[in-house]
């Protein structure tokens, strides 16, 4: 048995805190561990699914060997690993994360760039400090194209490229959009067509360079096509219709154009892609 212990920064329901906090786990996992009196609110062993309070300690006492594996590997080489990561699991922060669960087996990995915690799909990390190095700045150079699947609210038009500004607002962990350049906002680009309709939904190819942090969360429900599932920048009547908790985006493709004068160019030529995971809505 493996012991967790955690402060509660923001009112929640116990479980629902315990399933944000330790994602490795199964929800059933919670449930059980309730029931066989596992869990300690304030040291004091809980008897059932309470609402924790701002500063409430919290211990649960969880089988570390039933934890459930939430990425696999996609693509390995001697200079990189791309992952296909699921939702509810870090790239490489929090309590669990892809970083920290492979290198428990493998060599030391360096993430080139991260994925929401539900956001699903492929995730690039170097097996070296100096490919990493390397790739961050190819990454920079606008040499790579990321492609996304989203199921967004019904869209205006087919297709267009989304041209606003983006300025990082850390005190509440988000993102706000402007139609115009403001004080330490950055340029964004974001590129959309529709693949499929069905009633009040859409499913979106999206296309961005580079990327800033929830770049095409916040852009998308700025103009007014929310990612379903998306809690955050999302419509909650629409996420509460569909039965939604988690963004419906997926990081499908990754494409390299490395210049020739660069040993990472044979990246050009592998397929980093994956099928959409989002069909069955349509």
């Amino acid at each position: 048995m493996k012991k967790y212990s955690f402060i509660v920064t923001k009112q929640n329901k116990l479980l629902k805190f315990l399933e944000d906090n330790l994602p490795q786990y199964k929800y059933s996992q919670f449930n059980k561990a309730l029931r066989e009196k596992d869990i300690k609110i304030d040291g004091v062993r809980a008897k059932e699914n309470v609402l924790l309070c701002v500063g409430n300690s919290v211990e649960i006492f969880l089988d570390d060997k039933t934890i459930e594996k939430k990425y696999e590997v996609f693509y390995e080489d001697d200079n990189i690993v791309v992952f296909n990561k699921q939702k509810g699991i870090e790239v490489c922060d929090g309590e669990f994360n892809i970083q920290q669960d492979y290198e428990k087996e493998h060599q030391k990995i360096y993430p080139v760039h991260r994925l929401d915690r539900n956001t699903t799909g492929l995730v690039v990390f170097a097996k070296s400090e100096n490919i990493c190095n390397s790739l961050i700045e190819i990454f920079k150079n606008h040499c790579v194209k990321k492609y996304y699947y989203a199921v967004v609210k019904k869209s205006k038009n087919k297709e267009d490229v989304l041209k606003s500004y983006l300025l990082k607002d850390k005190s509440l962990s988000t993102v706000k959009i402007f139609d115009e350049c403001i004080k330490n906002s950055v340029y964004i680009e974001t590129q959309y067509s529709v693949i499929k309709s069905k009633n009040d939904i859409d499913l979106l190819n999206v296309c961005i360079i580079a990327g800033k942090t929830h770049q095409i969360r916040a852009h998308l429900a700025h103009y007014g096509m929310p990612i379903l599932g998306d809690e955050k920048y999302g419509d909650k009547n629409l996420n509460k219709m569909h039965k939604q908790k988690t963004q419906l985006l997926q990081a499908y493709k990754i494409q390299f154009f490395i210049k020739d004068d660069n040993k990472l160019k044979y990246l050009n030529d592998v397929k980093l892609e994956l099928g959409c995971a989002f069909l069955n809505f349509f």
